[in-house]
């Protein structure tokens, strides 16, 4: 493989797969709400392949984005990944790494714990988490990652959730 093929390989490497997050905590995903004192926040991602591709994992990070001073600052919650090599799988669930053929789409349930906004909002001025629940400045954001073999920039798909009051 010449040079410019190998580098039209690895920048056409975003267009691999596509990512869609669909829903959050049993909702619609562009209209989810999440308490802000829940400590775990599930959801489902869609993977649709563009090309031959192969599925290495997937990711799922939640932030929260707190605005002071018209400057906004991400703070990471919380990250877990898929395959976790602390947990056993059923042959029901899907296995990774999993090879993908263009227009193939996989269903990928999620779930990630230990969700502490309450230190997070403590530590940046709200003692009261369900204040900030009112407070214009303070968002939730779901990010989900297809870790895709030979792509330079993974395909990811984000979505702002309304927090609530617990």
């Amino acid at each position: 493989m010449g040079f410019f093929d190998k580098a039209k390989q690895f920048l056409g490497g975003k267009n691999m797969a596509s990512v869609a997050i669909t829903v959050i905590e049993r909702q619609p995903a562009a209209t989810a709400t999440f308490p802000v004192t829940d400590s775990v926040l599930k959801g489902t991602m869609v993977i649709t392949a563009q090309q031959d591709c192969t599925l290495l994992a997937t990711k799922y990070e939640v932030w929260l984005y707190i605005k002071k001073d018209d400057v906004e600052s991400p703070f990471l919650a919380v990250a877990e990944k898929d395959p976790d090599p602390k947990v056993s799988y059923s042959d029901g669930c899907l296995k990774m790494p999993c090879d993908l053929k263009p227009g193939q789409v996989i269903t990928q349930p999620w779930l990630v714990s230990d969700v502490d906004l309450a230190k997070i909002l403590a530590s940046n001025g709200f003692p009261d988490p369900n204040a900030a629940t009112r407070d214009p400045g303070v968002r939730l954001v779901v990010k989900c990652i297809a870790d895709v073999k030979g792509s330079p920039f993974d395909p990811s798909a984000e979505v702002t959730v309304r927090l609530v009051p617990a």
